[in-house]
């Protein structure tokens, strides 16, 4: 199974677990490694690995060293190292990454950025201004240049 070796050292570090009956309402904050095994309604992050068990359940952004999905995730994901959504994991929120793997039957739904260097500080979209909106300033951009140039003509002759 891919992965499989990871995962069973990952298991060996695991300091925090919500258990499979636990319902968290709030953000956690570890700097070790953390099991999900209940449901997490927050944002969970950690300093050491997170790993969302096939029964675990998370609504909120995530952020860890590496990340194992087995269960579910909406919110947006980010590693400083290896992501892997398993074949009974689904992300529904954007990943930002070192790198990726998705298992057959595994389900991920949005964008993914994957960068070796400075996966804190990448950039984040602007907000105020839509792609339409840039697309729209870029055509009235282009429309003055093309006016001008239509002038310099007809004042050259």
């Amino acid at each position: 199974m891919l992965g499989k070796k990871s995962v069973e050292q990952i298991n060996a570090k695991i300091s925090s677990i919500i258990g499979a009956d636990m319902v968290v309402d709030g953000n956690i904050r570890a700097k070790e490694a953390v099991r999900v095994e209940g449901a997490v309604n927050g944002d969970v992050e950690t300093e050491g690995a997170l790993i969302i068990s096939s029964s675990g359940k998370v609504k909120g952004n995530v952020k860890g060293s590496s990340i194992v999905i087995g269960g579910s995730l909406e919110g947006d994901l980010t590693s400083s190292g290896r992501t892997e959504v398993a074949s009974t994991g689904k992300v529904i929120g954007n990943i930002r990454t070192k790198s990726l793997v998705v298992d057959e039957n595994g389900v991920f739904q949005g964008q993914c950025i994957m960068n070796a260097e400075g996966i804190g500080t990448l950039p984040k979209p602007s907000v105020n201004t839509s792609v339409a909106e840039k697309q729209e300033q870029e055509q009235e951009q282009d429309a003055k240049k093309d006016s001008t140039n239509n002038n310099n003509k007809w004042n050259k002759r």
